[in-house]
């Protein structure tokens, strides 16, 4: 499997068509799809026939968090785009609909509409398969779209991807495919593939230093409604307060976002952290994944060195047993983009290789992140780095890093 990237790229939608159909023309891999990154207010169906006319191949992709990028540098208002290809490379793509409804449903309707579209019925006989998710963020609970995956696919099978933003408003994101730009949904690609794919999550987040702990003491699904008793937005926003980590200019909910809360769990210190999305009028707070009720949680926070420290051991584990890198994407959490500022540049520097500089990278800030291979406790991840890399020979699919 082969990567090449475009962009980050700001001009128009015609001067995208033939930037990339030259690119594409000169590339010596076939094509097989494209994955395009654009922002929220974007003319996103332009961008996304000008892709398909240019590459003839399926186009996939989302809105972001606020920002994408390649091996080249990242953009808040242009367009990133990866195309992956190779002769030993297969790609079937459908989009779950109605994906608020019924997760399960949704995604067993896109999955075998990716069975129907193959010529032999399925993937190709002896190719391990990986899975690339790209969701509606506001239409799905992260946790059940992950566990619907897990459902419907060998157990075998890495999946990854993330689910889309919309620039820090908190209104409503879009996925792609093909020339539409789709609420309600998520978009699978099944990849079967040779290589050998490494992939990993880190965060670098922690509790708040000097944040108290609360009691989830009503939750349904995702829908946070009271902590010790109380309206959970009202228990939030006071926390927050107290930390001092409210300021002026900013929406509670956006302050929200880059503190999000963390849950304790079984395995020392780590936390698995949901971030909100939306709060009610009555006072609940909608997650981007379920906790469960009675689970204690608290506020959490990042400093700059710490989210950059995460993002250099994330290249490490996973690009580091490469020799060569022939491609990486990451989905990046666009909290990590407001915290770290104008610092986001180097945490695009520090997903590079040593090994490999400057190889073919496209990444995106999102809402939520997903990366689910052997050996991994949860699928679903909030405030995190997911990346995942191949190299260059058919190896193999061997063990993810970490």
């Amino acid at each position: 499997m082969k990567m090449m990237t475009l962009g980050p790229f700001e001009g128009n939608a015609w001067l995208l068509g033939r930037k990339v159909e030259r690119t594409v023309a000169e590339w010596k891999e076939p094509a097989r799809l494209a994955i395009v990154a654009l922002p929220n207010g974007a003319r996103h169906e332009e961008y996304l026939a000008a892709v398909e006319d240019a590459t003839g191949v399926p186009v996939v992709g989302a809105t972001t968090g606020g920002a994408s990028f390649t091996e080249r540098g990242f953009t808040k208002t242009g367009v990133s785009c990866a195309i992956l290809g190779g002769a030993n490379v297969e790609v079937g793509c459908a989009a779950a609909r109605e994906l608020r409804a019924d997760h399960g449903k949704s995604v067993r309707a896109a999955l075998s509409e990716i069975d129907e579209a193959t010529s032999s019925g399925g993937p190709r006989s002896g190719a391990p398969n990986s899975i690339l998710v790209l969701a509606d963020a506001f239409a799905c609970d992260g946790d059940e779209l992950v566990a619907a995956l897990r459902q419907s696919v060998p157990p075998h099978t890495r999946v990854f991807g993330g689910t889309a933003g919309d620039g820090w408003t908190f209104e409503g994101a879009r996925v792609f495919l093909g020339r539409k730009a789709l609420t309600d949904a998520a978009i699978i690609v099944r990849l079967s593939h040779r290589n050998r794919v490494n992939i990993d999550v880190q965060h670098g987040f922690r509790a708040a230093e000097g944040g108290r702990d609360f009691t989830i003491t009503d939750i349904e699904r995702n829908v946070l409604k009271t902590l010790d008793g109380q309206p959970a937005a009202r228990v939030y926003e006071e926390e927050l307060s107290r930390l001092g980590f409210r300021s002026s200019g900013e929406g509670l909910l956006q302050t929200m976002a880059k503190h999000a809360l963390g849950a304790k769990t079984p395995f020392g210190e780590a936390l698995k952290i949901r971030s909100p999305l939306a709060i009610r009028g009555d006072g609940a707070v909608v997650l981007t994944g379920g906790l469960a009720r009675g689970q204690v949680v608290r506020v959490v926070n990042a400093a700059s060195d710490s989210l950059l420290q995460a993002a250099k051991s994330l290249a490490t584990k996973v690009l580091g047993p490469l020799p060569a890198v022939s491609g990486s994407l990451v989905f990046d959490c666009a909290s990590r983009l407001r915290l770290l500022g104008d610092r986001y540049r180097e945490e695009v520097r520090a997903l590079q290789s040593p090994n490999s500089p400057s190889h073919p990278t496209f990444g995106m800030a999102c809402y939520g992140q997903i990366a689910k291979f052997g050996g991994s406790v949860e699928g679903f991840h909030n405030t995190s780095a997911v990346m995942v890399a191949w190299g260059e020979s058919d190896l193999g699919t061997g063990p993810a890093s970490g």
